[in-house]
């Protein structure tokens, strides 16, 4: 069969195949070709990637290492006021129309740059914790004109799928929305002198869209009387929201910013009564006094603490909300009265200064009790009119230099010399004496009114601000007695003044009056009509502050505010459970101490009444119990005995206890200090039994050691011959030692050995009593026994005490030995015993007491 041009078919797949395998080799390198070529581009790109890298790490390092805090010359942690100084400063120091340094430009730019970046709260933490300087990556993804919006207002993390849109409902919401660095920049530190009242929302958020209207009426009612209101948008502002207390779930959340503490509303119903109930509830109750007639002199008259008095008079007998907002607002500089009008008490004031019984009014006094310095009558006092008159008279006629605040207020920095303000500070001391020349100067401040834009006219107690005199005393030139001396003082910053002493004093008296007027009026128009500056300058020193509060007060006030705190977070019930065992608590501690301080009176008047006496020490003794082994005793003195402990006991009856117990209380009182040691006696009428027992178990193990068989019948033994016997019992090891005058231990023989001679002389007949087999319990002790004997057995035995003192059960009685002669070599046994050299004896386990 022929295949292509003739070619077999074989053939023909042959050339195919060789054909297919040419074009693969082609396609393989090919492919080797490009890969090459790629990795000569990756390498490459690999390369340019490490250089960019590079230069980035190089750019942050330079970045890290330029620090916006020392640029100002603060430090970490520095306040939002503190950063506000310091840029002021810096910018009025390095701004290119007033520095003519060459790098003055690049230092302003600089001081700018880096007040940006701690004005921002977000960029400033970035910095603080990483370093970060350069943070427009990050400004630009959470920009609101971003038309990517916010990544996490989409793909929320708090689970589901939200869809985000502009609602023509929430623009009323929007309006009036904040952010954080407004927050901490513009409201919190504002919040000292006004309220804000602050709404946590987002979007599609159906409660807020409920409250609106309740919203808006509050922006109308609150707005115009000195309450301003903010929204915090929580998806956009996640941070500040759960700064402010807002969680997702329980929006809306409204709050209220005061004094820098943040009370949150807990009412359900959120309604314009409630609201402003809230906002009433939250502001002191001492903020605003009551007058009447009878305190309307002191009130008045009080004005030496460099306050201004403000009285309003009105027909309502709950202060309005715009007098407590005000009242807040001008608290640091103005003290705020109400008087109720048509009242009895207050009688007295209308018709003395002639209010209107139908209108509300203001009387503004200064240093002038009989006339006001300002007064306003009106049906309904606006905000706005009551505010203007307050702050164009919100100082003293004659105000005190009490802090670095006032200074700071009264006297600002100017580095112009062109439009510097002149500080005319009186020196006086605190006393009655100058109190005329402090009025005549007030006086002059009224006959010759200087512009306060120009001059401002002060004095201040030399013995309070000795600091801030002293600085103002470096020169040569300064007087030695600053007492009535007037100094001019031109701040050119916070820290350098320029100065210059009146040589003249300002004294009083009618005769000096005209003459220090005149000097005085001379000296000033003459400053004010030129630009020459002061004679001296200096660095000044800060002011102290006369009204801070002590360390009870702060403590005080630490405690109100966290009763405030406590009160927002918790309900009435829960305070009420945590102040009843707070309350069990402090009196409990309070009856103890009165407890102690009464013990220890009494012992201050037993000691004073003794004193005379002599001292006679008390005798300390160890004291040895004895305890009976009983039924009730025996597992706690036998079976539950612990490691290493024994029991020592007695046997005895009731004729012989007052004779043994003594000499056995005198025997064991050395070792009465022995913690592994317990003592006691057992009578052996109750007892005989359980010995009969012992013994007997421990003739089982013997006779299994020595191959006899040896019994011991109870009834053989009789209790009077077993008196005076002492074992010692080791409860855990479970063995015995056993003690008797008459029977000592022998040398020679084991402990098996003597406890079966024992047995077979408690077991034999009447006529084998007298054997030599051994004694025990009274027997005759034989002669080998007494070959063996040691110093146990006590003194040589009388040929009455040969006679058996125990019988075989057939009647024979036996004479009791002499119960002196019982316990004479316990001492040495009790040696022996703790040695461990004594002979003991083995049972399986300890025998029932039982009550026989």
């Amino acid at each position: 069969m022929s295949g292509l041009g003739g070619l077999s078919e074989s053939e023909t797949v042959r050339l195919q195949l060789k054909a297919i395998k040419s074009s693969c080799t082609l396609m393989v390198y090919s492919y080797q070709l490009k890969y090459r070529k790629a990795s000569k581009m990756w390498n490459f790109s690999k390369n340019i990637a490490y250089v960019v890298l590079l230069v980035f790490m190089i750019i942050a390092t330079v970045d890290c290492s330029w620090d916006p805090y020392k640029v100002l010359g603060l430090k970490r942690g520095a306040s939002i006021s503190e950063i506000r100084r310091a840029y002021k400063q810096s910018a009025r120091e390095w701004h290119p129309d007033k520095n003519r340094n060459e790098n003055a430009e690049s230092k302003f730019v600089e001081v700018n740059k880096a007040y940006e970046l701690l004005s921002d709260p977000v960029r400033r933490k970035l910095f603080d914790q990483k370093g970060v300087v350069d943070d427009s990556l990050n400004r630009n993804m959470h920009n609101p004109n971003n038309k990517f919006g916010d990544g996490a207002s989409f793909f929320s993390g708090h689970g589901g799928f939200r869809f985000q849109f502009q609602m023509s409902e929430m623009t009323a919401f929007h309006q009036y929305r904040i952010t954080l660095r407004r927050y901490e920049n513009l409201i919190f530190p504002q919040s000292h002198s006004q309220p804000y009242l602050i709404l946590v929302y987002s979007e599609w958020c159906l409660m807020c869209l409920h409250i609106l209207p309740v919203w808006q009426r509050l922006v109308e009612d609150l707005n115009p009387i000195g309450i301003n209101l903010a929204t915090v948008h929580f998806d956009q502002e996640v941070e500040l929201a759960n700064k402010l207390g807002g969680r997702r779930g329980e929006l809306p959340h409204v709050v209220l910013v005061m004094d820098s503490r943040i009370s949150h509303y807990t009412e359900d119903e959120l309604s314009n009564s409630k609201v402003i109930e809230f906002i009433r509830s939250r502001f002191s109750r001492n903020l605003i006094a009551f007058v009447n007639d009878q305190n309307i002199n002191e009130f008045i008259g009080g004005w030496k603490d460099n306050k201004v008095r403000v009285l309003l008079f009105g027909k309502l007998e709950l202060v309005r909300l715009r007098y407590l907002t005000l009242a807040f607002k001008y608290r640091p500089h103005t003290l705020f009265g109400y008087a109720q009008l048509n009242l009895e008490t207050t009688r007295t004031i209308v018709e003395k200064f002639g209010i209107p019984s139908k209108l509300d009014s203001l009387l503004l006094f200064q240093e002038d009790r009989d006339r006001p310095a300002a007064r306003l009558s009106m049906a309904d006092l606006p905000y706005s009119t009551l505010k203007d008159i307050i702050e164009t008279n919100k100082y003293l006629q004659l105000p005190r230099l009490s802090s670095q605040k006032m200074l700071d207020l009264l006297c600002p920095p100017e580095s112009s010399n062109i439009r510097r303000r002149l500080c005319a500070i009186l020196v006086t001391e605190d006393r009655e004496e100058d109190e005329e020349a402090r009025e005549q100067l007030r006086h002059f401040t009224r006959q010759f009114k200087f512009s306060r834009d120009r001059i401002v006219f002060s004095y201040l107690f030399r013995e309070k601000q000795t600091e801030f005199l002293r600085a103002l005393l470096e020169d040569e030139k300064s007087p030695a007695e600053t007492t009535t001396k007037v100094v001019i003082v031109w701040r050119q910053d916070t820290q350098r003044v320029s100065y210059t002493w009146l040589p003249q004093p300002f004294i009083s008296g009618a005769d000096n009056w005209n003459s220090s007027v005149d000097y005085l009026h001379r000296t000033l128009t003459k400053m004010l009509g030129s630009a020459q500056p002061l004679a001296h300058t200096t660095l000044m020193k800060d002011l102290v502050d006369e009204y801070a509060q002590g360390v009870l007060g702060r403590i005080t006030a630490r405690l109100v505010t966290a009763a405030e705190v406590l009160r927002d977070h918790f309900t009435r019930q829960e305070l009420l459970a945590v102040g009843s065992v707070v309350g069990t608590v402090l009196f409990i501690a309070a009856v103890g101490y009165v407890m102690t301080y009464l013990v220890r009176l009494e012992e201050e008047t037993i000691r004073k009444k003794n004193k005379g006496l002599p001292k006679t020490p008390r005798p300390t003794t160890t004291e040895l119990k004895l305890h009976e082994l009983r039924s009730e005793t025996y597992n706690g003195m036998v079976r539950l005995l612990k490691p290493g402990c024994r029991t020592v006991v007695l046997l005895l009856d009731n004729e012989s206890m007052d004779v043994l117990i003594p000499k056995f209380h005198k025997a064991v009182w050395p070792y009465r200090k022995n913690k592994s040691l317990l003592f006691g006696w057992m009578n052996i009428d109750r007892g005989l039994p359980w010995y009969s027992r012992l013994l007997n178990l421990a003739l089982k193990i013997v006779d299994e050691d020595e191959g006899a068989d040896v019994t011991l019948d109870s009834n053989s033994v009789k209790p009077k011959n077993c008196v005076g016997t002492v074992i010692s019992l080791n409860g855990h090891r479970r063995y015995f030692c056993i003690y008797h005058a008459r029977h000592p231990e022998c040398v020679s023989d084991s402990g098996a050995k003597r406890m079966q001679n024992m047995a077979r002389r408690l077991t034999v007949s009447n006529r084998a009593m007298n054997d030599a087999t051994g004694a025990f319990m009274g027997f005759d002790t034989s002669l080998e026994d007494s070959d063996n004997s040691d110093v146990e057995r006590g003194d040589p035995l009388t040929s009455q005490d040969k006679e058996p003192l125990i019988t075989s059960g057939l009647g024979l009685h036996s004479q009791q030995f002499s119960t002196d002669l019982a316990l004479e070599g316990l001492s040495n046994w009790l040696d022996r015993l703790f040695e461990g050299t004594t002979q003991r004896y083995n049972i399986n386990y300890w025998p029932d007491f039982g009550n026989f």
